[in-house]
C-alpha cells in the first residue's frame, strides 16, 4: 500500500471522483470541503459501468483547519474562477517542496497559479471523464475518459513523472503528456465550439447539429484554428470542425458543464473558454467575432461577474 498522502481541495464531482479513486488505490486522502458548509456524512463512488456504489475513506476538513506545512501533494478540484483564491487559502499548509495538481476546465486559471506560485511544482491535468454528484460526497463516474498529466513549470518538470506513476496505480486512465499546453488547447477548442452555444440556446449537445447552430459551430472552429496557428500549435489532422462534430454526436444527450451552471444559477467558466480565446486573439491581432459575441452574450444574459 502506497503511503503518499494526497489532499484534494474541493468536494464537488471531480474532487470526490479523484479522492475516491486515490483512496481505493491505497493512498491516504484528505478531502477539503468549502468553509461554512457541513462535511458530507458519507463518501461513495459509483465506478464507470458499475451499478454498485462503494464507500471510500477520506479525512474531511477545511483549508483553514489544515496545520502549517502539512500538505505535500495537493489536488485543486475547484471551478476555474475559484482556483487562484483556493490556492491562496491553503498556501499556509503547503510544504516547501509541495506539488500542486490542477484539474480546472478551460485555460487561464492554471497559468495564473503557475505564475503566482513558481516556487511550487505545478502540474496540470486535462480531463475528459464524465462525473456528477447525486448528493454531498456521492459521485457517479458516468463516462470513462483520459487524464493527460503534464508539468506547467520548471519545478513541476522534476516531479511530474512521479505524479504520473502514482496516479497510474488508480483505475483512472492516466496519460503522461510532454506538452500539456497542446492538450489543454485541444480540449479548449472543443469547449469553445460547444459550451457557450449550448448555454445560450439552453440545448443538449446533439441539438448543435441543427443547421443554424452548426453554422455557428463551424465559425467558432475556424476562429480557434486561426488563433492556434498564430500560437504555433498543432491542429488535428481532421480539422477542429470534424473533431467537434464527433464529440457533439458522441455526447448528443449530454448537457454541457456551462449549460448545467446556467441552469443552477452558478458562475460559468466562460472567461476561461471563449474569453481565453478572445484574450489570445487580441494579443495576436486576430479577429474572432463569433467567439467575442458568445462571450459577451453569456456574460450579459446570465449576469456573470466582470473578469
Amino acid at each position: 500500500m502506497s503511503q503518499t498522502h494526497w489532499t484534494v481541495l474541493g468536494a464537488g464531482s471531480l474532487g470526490c471522483l479523484w479522492a475516491g479513486y486515490l483512496n481505493q488505490a491505497g493512498f491516504p486522502v484528505t478531502l477539503l470541503h468549502r468553509e461554512g458548509v457541513a462535511a458530507p456524512e458519507s463518501l461513495n463512488l459509483t465506478r464507470f459501468q458499475a451499478e454498485q456504489a462503494t464507500a471510500f475513506e477520506a479525512r474531511l476538513t477545511t483549508a483553514s483547519a489544515c496545520p502549517e506545512k502539512s500538505i505535500s501533494r495537493l489536488v485543486v478540484a475547484t471551478k476555474a474562477h475559484d482556483a487562484l483564491n483556493a490556492v491562496a487559502g491553503i498556501k499556509h499548509a503547503l510544504t516547501d517542496n509541495a506539488c500542486i495538481v490542477l484539474l480546472q476546465n478551460g485555460m487561464g486559471s492554471q497559468q495564473a497559479v503557475a505564475e503566482q506560485y513558481p516556487e511550487f511544482a505545478i502540474i496540470a491535468v486535462c480531463i475528459t471523464d464524465g462525473a456528477y454528484r447525486t448528493g454531498p460526497g456521492h459521485v457517479i463516474h458516468a463516462g470513462q475518459g483520459v487524464s493527460r498529466v503534464g508539468a506547467l513549470n520548471k519545478a513541476g518538470q522534476k516531479v511530474w513523472r512521479q505524479v504520473v506513476e502514482d496516479l497510474e496505480q488508480t483505475d483512472l486512465i492516466i496519460e503522461a503528456c510532454e506538452d500539456i499546453n497542446q492538450a489543454l488547447w485541444n480540449k479548449l477548442a472543443i469547449n469553445i465550439a460547444i459550451n457557450g452555444l449550448t448555454a445560450l440556446d439552453q440545448c443538449l449537445n446533439g441539438e448543435l447539429m441543427q443547421p443554424e447552430r452548426y453554422q455557428r459551430v463551424s465559425l467558432l472552429c475556424q476562429e480557434t484554428e486561426a488563433v492556434m496557428k498564430g500560437l504555433k500549435l498543432q491542429l488535428p489532422e481532421q480539422g477542429l470542425l470534424q473533431l467537434a462534430t464527433d464529440v457533439i454526436e458522441g455526447t448528443a444527450k449530454n448537457r454541457s458543464s456551462m449549460l448545467q451552471d446556467t441552469l443552477r444559477g452558478k458562475i460559468t467558466e466562460i472567461d476561461y473558454i471563449n474569453g481565453y480565446l478572445v484574450q489570445q486573439a487580441e494579443r495576436l491581432n486576430i479577429e474572432v467575432p463569433e467567439s467575442l459575441s458568445i462571450y459577451r452574450d453569456v456574460k450579459q444574459r446570465f449576469n456573470q461577474p466582470s473578469s
